[in-house]
């Protein structure tokens, strides 16, 4: 899903840059291009920026988010904050200086109080265990804490599982935008490349009629010239037409010629897919 609303984010950067084309096929794909916006603002709100490594084992979903996930996360991590603020509160309530919350895998978090101060204890205080040297108890607060703290992480990771898999839902029924989104994407991806190839390699557009004649001039083998480098190798010139069998080019020797006619098959094939061709003009 990060990688999905990192390739999303730069739609609008990348619709700002299509506004001002004149071709139109860049301008189609301009006013049909989707943004996707709410797709991403979605996971932007949701999706924390380092989840866990698996999707089963929390630390995924955002806080603020789901207020559910906010109070567990605070329950995981503050846990240790809230018994110390309810000890220190409950001193001063009950007026037991020496009173303490402690915990223990048996009983669970208990409120301790010692025998000279049981006369202090508040009615609100439920005996959860009696000690030789005084009692433990706990109190509502106490077990809304204890169950916090105790069943925090588990229902945390739960939680958090059942909202992304809500995220994923609602983005699973977005698919046939995403797609045509990406389809878009894709078509501009390989007008880029054939504009890189054209800039690099000093190709030019060629100029197509139904005249019935190929006139090619300076024309280079694509191949054959990235083998050789283009500084060895030679241009060709050639003409053809449909009231002729016979293919006119400027080469001499006999291995040039068959280049040549390879080289000729190749131009045209590129000029059949729309693209800019390897001569320095062709008509």
């Amino acid at each position: 899903m990060l990688s999905l609303k990192s390739s999303v984010s730069k739609l609008p950067e990348l619709k700002k840059t299509l506004s001002n084309s004149t071709s139109p096929l860049l301008k189609n794909i301009y006013e049909n291009l989707d943004e996707l916006k709410d797709i991403y603002e979605l996971i932007e709100k949701s999706i924390t920026e380092e989840p866990g490594i698996t999707i089963t084992e929390g630390n995924i979903i955002k806080k603020g988010y789901n207020a559910e996930v906010d109070k567990l996360k605070e329950a995981s991590t503050n846990g240790k904050v809230w018994l110390v603020n309810l000890e220190a509160k409950e001193k001063e309530l009950t007026g037991i200086k020496n009173l303490k919350v402690g915990f223990n895998k048996v009983f669970g978090y208990y409120i301790e109080v010692t025998k000279s101060n049981l006369n202090l204890v508040p009615d609100r205080f439920v005996r959860k265990q009696t000690l030789t040297n005084g009692e433990r108890y706990i109190t509502e607060e106490l077990k809304e804490i204890e169950d916090a703290i105790l069943g925090s992480q588990e229902r945390l990771v739960d939680l958090e599982y059942k909202l992304f898999l809500e995220v994923r839902d609602k983005i699973e029924k977005e698919i046939p935008r995403i797609q045509k989104t990406a389809e878009m994407i894709a078509t501009l991806d390989v007008l880029c490349s054939f504009a890189e190839v054209a800039e690099d390699l000093n190709y030019v557009m060629p100029i197509v009629d139904n005249s019935g004649e190929i006139k090619i001039e300076e024309g280079r083998h694509p191949v054959i010239e990235k083998m050789i480098s283009s500084a060895n190798f030679v241009p060709n010139d050639t003409y053809m037409n449909t009231e002729s069998d016979r293919l006119r080019n400027n080469n001499r020797s006999k291995y040039g010629r068959k280049i040549n006619i390879y080289e000729t098959g190749r131009i045209n094939y590129i000029d059949g897919t729309n693209r800019f061709i390897c001569t320095c003009q062709i008509c």
